[in-house]
């Protein structure tokens, strides 16, 4: 078990509580920000939140917060930042109404596709060349009848509208990006 998942487990006896989501509710975060934490080892982030909040519960106060912990900070925030962009993005672009949601099935099938097929690979790939990757990815899926056009459709708004960063977030934190109330009610990344 990583530090991170060992704070976490007091805050959640500290608050009497059993799920991430009842946890996130007494921290003031989303219980996806709370996955983050435990995905990224993020202890610094949580001891600020301890300490923000004021909680009496025993942390390993001998670690002072050094420039790599600032660094580490910084980016899970940008990280964060980005899956919650992406969700937004996701939601908007699939989830508006019955009428997007069905023309949109097979791209939103496509998209899953790629970020399975590129997970294996996934901590080969940096911020920075992970849309590279992604639309390069998208080139070597076969066309289809039905294929073609969300295929290009995909393509297309990977390419004017995520940004590097939220491309890793997309395929490095599916199940926080997925993890969304949409038109037909809860989304999930099904692996």
């Amino acid at each position: 078990m990583n530090e991170a998942s060992e704070l976490i487990d007091k805050l959640k006896r500290y608050y009497k509580v059993g799920t991430s989501q009842e946890l996130g509710e007494k921290l003031g975060v989303a219980k996806t920000t709370i996955s983050g934490w435990k995905q990224r080892n993020s202890i610094s982030a949580i001891r600020r939140k301890i300490y923000e909040l004021g909680l009496n519960i025993d942390i390993d106060k001998n670690k002072a917060n050094s420039i790599d912990d600032e660094i580490d900070d910084l980016y899970s925030l940008l990280i964060d930042k980005a899956a919650y962009d992406a969700k937004e993005r996701l939601l908007s672009k699939y989830e508006n109404d019955i009428g997007s949601r069905l023309a949109t099935y097979f791209e939103k099938d496509l998209l899953k596709e790629a970020i399975r097929d590129l997970a294996a690979d996934k901590n080969k790939y940096t911020p920075q060349n992970m849309k590279d990757a992604f639309l390069e990815r998208l080139k070597g899926f076969e066309p289809g009848i039905m294929k073609d056009r969300q295929l290009q459709n995909l393509s297309t708004t990977i390419e004017k509208y995520f940004p590097k960063i939220e491309v890793y977030a997309l395929v490095h934190y599916p199940e926080i990006v997925f993890d969304y109330v949409g038109y037909f009610g809860q989304t999930k990344f099904e692996k």
